[in-house]
Formats: structure tokens, C-alpha cells, sequence
């Protein structure tokens, strides 16, 4: 990932639509389906990025005794978060997280297992650090389709299809329970697509997502995004993202 996207994605990740409804879908299924918590539990943010939701987690959890603990591989990433945000987060790769196994009651990975090449490896160590009976939220971004220079730039190796999730998870696929596994931000789909392909082909530089629209744009794309990803009736076949949410046995 070149280093000038951390800086871009700190800039707007607290206040737009896209980061902030991914984090909003985090804490809506931490209180759905993550054990109580107790003084001592861990929440394990893997790739934790320039530390937005690790400062959240704390804001929600930490009075309940609960530590987060962030894991960026980017020395870049990490700095911002101590400078910007007064956010400590551990050094250490997804494919070989610094934690001892069962330790974490929520563990979560949003939009990073694209970012590695081995990324069944890193599923698995993703498991491995996670309890019995805790819980894993990924987020992936979803479909070669909507591959972008913004894919190429953030250093992604793949967009994904549910297909290929369930392959990168079939070594471990009797370990946990699917709580959820759909494709979210099905109804930004196509405009994102249409913009993408516009982009490319007048070869524009600007990207909605270093923007934050105005705000009462930005409230609507954020109801749009996270509202049809809580109805338990829409499964939509695609999506710009695919969210997953399982239970470690």
C-alpha cells in the first residue's frame, strides 16, 4: 500500500459514509452476536490501519474493562495513529499475528485479507487468536469488476466473490459457524461501477473515496449502506464489499 494512502484514508475515514458505515456494522454485530464481555477480555483489530476503530472499541468498551489492541504491519500507518489520534497499535503482519492463540473474544479484519497473497494464512491466524465462542467480522472488498487504480494502489491482490471466501475458508470450514455471509453496499454497486469505468476512460485522478460529500449526502449513502445490511431479508447477489461474521466453536 503506498504510503500517501494512509494519509488519505485518515483525513476523511472518521466522517464518511463508507468507512464510517463498516465500523457501524461492526459494533451492531458485536452487540448481536459477541459473548458478554468481562473485565480482561480482548478485542483484536487486525490491520488495524491509521487506528479509527481501535479509538472507537476503547470509546465503546474500554469503561467495561475491555482492551483492543490494534495490529498494523505499517510503520507509516502506526505513526499517524500516535500522531493524529493518540492511538498506540502492536507491530505485526496478519500472517503471523503477535497474540498467543484463544485470546480474543471479538477479533476483526476489514478489508485486509485482500492485501496479503497468502490469505488462507491468514484466515487462519485470524482463527487461531480468536476464543471459543468469540466471534470473526471480515470485510472484503467484492468483484474484479470494480477493480480500479485504487485497488492497484492500496496493494490488493484480489477482489472477491463469496466463491473464492469460501474457498479461502474450506481448510477451517468445521471450526466455526456462519452467522452472516452476504454481500453489503449492493445499492452503490452500480454507480461506483459506472464512475470506475468513466474514470478509467477519461482518465480522471479524483476519487469519491478521499471525499466526503456534503453532509446530508454523506447521511443518505451512510443509511443506504448500513440499513439493508441489518435487514435479515436482503441478500442481495452482489455488493461492492462482502461482510462475513462467524463463531469460532
Amino acid at each position: 500500500m503506498q504510503l500517501s494512502e494512509y494519509d488519505a484514508l485518515e483525513r476523511v475515514e472518521r466522517e464518511h459514509w463508507f468507512y464510517k458505515g463498516k465500523r457501524q456494522l461492526v459494533r451492531w454485530w458485536i452487540e448481536r452476536a459477541a459473548p458478554a464481555f468481562h473485565e480482561g477480555d480482548t478485542i483484536v483489530d487486525a490491520g488495524a490501519g491509521t487506528g479509527q476503530l481501535v479509538q472507537e472499541l476503547h470509546g465503546w468498551y474500554g469503561h467495561q474493562g475491555v482492551r483492543t489492541i490494534g495490529v498494523e504491519f505499517s510503520e507509516e500507518a502506526r505513526r499517524l495513529a500516535k500522531e493524529r489520534k493518540n492511538v498506540d497499535l502492536s507491530p505485526g503482519s496478519i500472517l503471523g499475528l503477535p497474540l498467543q492463540g484463544n485470546t480474543s473474544k471479538v477479533t476483526i479484519a476489514l478489508d485486509v485479507l485482500e492485501h496479503v497473497e497468502d490469505d488462507k494464512l491468514a484466515f487462519s491466524e485470524l482463527l487461531r487468536v480468536t476464543e471459543s465462542g468469540g466471534i470473526l467480522i471480515i470485510n472484503i472488498p467484492a468483484f474484479m469488476s470494480l477493480w480500479s487504480d485504487w485497488d492497484v494502489s492500496l496493494g490488493h491482490y484480489r477482489r472477491y466473490t463469496k466463491q473464492m471466501m469460501i474457498a479461502t475458508m474450506e481448510p477451517h470450514r468445521n471450526e466455526c459457524d456462519v452467522l452472516y455471509f452476504d454481500y453489503i453496499n449492493a445499492i452503490a454497486f452500480l454507480p461506483i461501477w459506472l464512475y470506475r469505468k468513466v474514470s478509467k476512460l477519461l482518465k480522471l485522478h479524483s476519487r469519491a473515496e478521499d471525499v466526503i460529500p456534503s453532509p446530508r449526502m454523506n447521511k443518505l449513502l451512510f443509511q443506504l449502506f448500513v440499513e439493508p445490511a441489518k435487514a435479515p431479508w436482503f441478500h442481495p447477489p452482489f455488493g461492492v464489499s462482502l461482510f462475513c461474521v462467524l463463531r469460532k466453536k
